[in-house]
C-alpha cells in the first residue's frame, strides 16, 4: 500500500530530517528496526510479532519506507508504503485450509465464508494498521512544520514579569479581561 500526507508548507533541510527523525524515534519506540536511506528517506522492518510486545495497532505491517519530497511540480508530501506480507500469508493459508476443510460445502456458502475470513483476517487489521501508520506520519509532520503556530507558554496570570509577585493579587475578572466598573482615578 503506497500513500502520502500532504504538508502544509515547503520543509526545509532542518525540517525535512526533523520529521523522518520523529517518525523513526516513535517506531524505535515500539522496536521496529529502522534504516535511513540517504537524503529524506528510511526503511524500515517490524519485529516478529512474538518479539514485538511494544507494537500495539502497527503488528500487522511487515516492512515498508518513508520519504519527505516533492515531485514533477507537486506539493510536499511525506510518501510512504507499507507491506503487509505476514498478514497476506496468513489469511492465504487460513483460505487454502478452509477450501481443504469445505470443499463440499455448497459453493456459494463457501464463497461467503472466505469472503468473511478475508475481511476478518486481512481487511479490519489491515486498515487498522494503516491508519495507525497514518496517524504516527501525521502527528509527526505536524509537530515539525507547524511548530512555530503553536503558542509559546505565557506566565502565570497575576505574575509580574520580573517574577516577582505583585503588591495586590489580580481579581477573578481582571485575571479573565473583564472590568468591575469605571476606573477611577485620583
Amino acid at each position: 500500500m503506497i500513500s502520502s500526507l500532504k504538508l502544509r508548507t515547503e520543509p526545509t533541510v532542518r525540517q525535512t530530517e526533523a520529521i523522518l527523525a520523529r517518525i523513526e524515534r516513535d517506531l524505535k519506540a515500539r522496536g521496529v528496526i529502522v534504516t535511513r536511506e540517504g537524503f529524506g528517506a528510511m526503511s524500515f522492518r517490524m519485529p516478529p510479532p512474538w518479539r514485538a510486545a511494544h507494537l500495539g495497532l502497527l503488528l500487522p505491517i511487515t516492512s515498508g519506507w518513508a520519504k519527505v519530497s516533492a515531485g514533477a511540480g507537486e506539493r510536499w508530501r511525506v510518501r510512504y508504503e507499507l507491506s503487509f506480507a505476514a498478514l497476506r500469508g496468513l489469511a492465504i493459508a487460513l483460505s487454502v485450509a478452509l477450501i481443504a476443510v469445505g470443499w463440499a460445502w455448497p459453493r456459494i456458502m463457501l464463497l461467503s465464508r472466505l469472503v468473511l475470513l478475508w475481511a476478518v483476517v486481512y481487511g479490519a487489521p489491515w486498515a487498522i494498521g494503516a491508519l495507525r501508520f497514518r496517524r504516527l506520519v501525521e502527528a509527526g509532520a505536524r509537530e515539525v512544520v507547524e511548530r512555530r503556530k503553536t503558542p509559546r507558554a505565557v506566565p502565570a496570570a497575576g505574575a509580574a514579569p520580573s517574577g516577582e509577585v505583585p503588591a495586590f493579587p489580580a481579581t477573578s475578572s481582571e485575571r479573565r479581561g473583564e472590568s468591575d466598573g469605571p476606573a477611577t482615578t485620583g
